[in-house]
C-alpha cells in the first residue's frame, strides 16, 4: 500500500512539476531542487512582509510620540483631521467607483468593448474630461477602422481588354445596334 501512495506523490509531483513549468517555464530536476525553490520564494515574500509590518509599526509609533507631545485641543484636531482625509479619501474612491460604471455604460453606448483596462485608459476624475475621453476613443477607432475598411476595399482598375475597349462606349443600346447584322 505505501508504494501505491509513494507512486501517487511522485505522479502529483511530476504533475506539478509540468504545471509549474507551463505557466512560469522554470523545470525541476527533483523534489529537491522543487522545495528549495519554493524555500527561496517564501522566504522572500516573509522578508517583504516583515519590513512592511516594521514600516508599518515604525509610523504608528511616530504618530503616538507626536500626539503624546500635543496638547489635548491639537490631539483632537489633529484625529479630527485624520477623520477627515480619511472620510475624503473613501468618497474619492466611491465617486471613482461610480465614473467607472457611468464609463462603461458609456462606452457599451458607444459600441465599444467596455473591460477593465479600457475603463482605466478613459476614466479621470472628472466626468466632463471622461466622456471627452470616450468621445476622442471612439472618434479614433472610427478613423482608424474607416481607413482600414478604405485599403481593403481598394481594387485596381481593371485593364480595357475585349470589344468594349475597342469601341470606348458604354452604351448598350449602341453597342447593340452596332451589332444587329439585319
Amino acid at each position: 500500500m505505501t508504494e501505491a501512495n509513494n507512486a501517487a506523490v511522485e505522479k502529483q509531483n511530476d504533475n506539478q512539476n509540468e504545471a509549474g513549468k507551463e505557466q512560469t517555464g522554470i523545470s525541476f530536476k527533483d523534489q529537491s531542487e522543487l522545495d528549495s525553490f519554493v524555500d527561496k520564494k517564501a522566504s522572500k515574500m516573509l522578508e517583504t512582509a516583515h519590513s512592511k509590518w516594521e514600516e508599518e509599526a515604525k509610523a504608528r509609533e511616530d504618530k503616538a510620540k507626536q500626539l503624546a507631545k500635543m496638547t489635548e485641543a491639537d490631539r483632537i484636531k489633529a484625529q479630527q483631521k485624520e477623520r477627515d482625509e480619511a472620510l475624503s479619501k473613501r468618497e474619492h474612491d466611491l465617486q471613482m467607483r461610480e465614473y467607472s460604471i457611468q464609463a462603461k455604460s458609456t462606452l457599451a453606448e458607444a459600441g465599444l468593448p467596455n473591460s477593465d483596462e479600457l475603463v482605466s485608459l478613459v476614466l479621470s476624475d472628472d466626468v466632463k474630461k471622461t466622456s471627452n475621453n470616450i468621445t476622442y476613443l471612439k472618434e479614433v477607432v472610427a478613423e482608424a477602422v474607416n481607413k482600414r475598411v478604405d485599403e481593403l476595399s481598394n481594387q485596381t482598375t481593371p485593364k480595357e481588354t475585349g470589344s468594349m475597349a475597342k469601341t470606348k462606349t458604354t452604351d448598350f443600346a449602341e453597342i447593340a445596334r452596332k451589332s444587329r447584322i439585319i
